[in-house]
């Protein structure tokens, strides 16, 4: 039995541009699984929710910011090192002694 299956590689057009990603709720980057986008989808709701804060809960809130996203900075720094290959790093003197 053959079993075919049209492509759905193509040709980019030079002007073509990416479809942005979509922007998922809490509730899609949990059943997703994707650590990253269930931060970034926390993130989008600390935000909606400082308006409504005061006291001591906007200070709570404003902290807890503070620290989801150097997370989701560190995350994305250590995605886009891994596809550079790695981090850019200067190779070392060659000892053959050491060997």
């Amino acid at each position: 039995m053959s079993n075919t299956r049209k492509s759905v590689l193509r040709a980019v057009a030079p002007d073509e541009t990416p479809e942005p990603a979509k922007i998922l709720s809490l509730d899609e980057a949990i059943a997703s699984g994707d650590y990253l986008q269930i931060l970034q989808a926390q993130r989008r709701a600390m935000a909606e929710s400082l308006p409504n804060e005061k006291g001591p809960a906007l200070a709570a809130l404003h902290r807890q910011l503070s620290i989801i996203s150097k997370e989701i900075a560190a995350l994305q720094s250590r995605d886009s090192d891994e596809a550079e290959g790695g981090a850019n790093v200067e190779d070392g003197e060659f000892d053959a002694e050491a060997i």
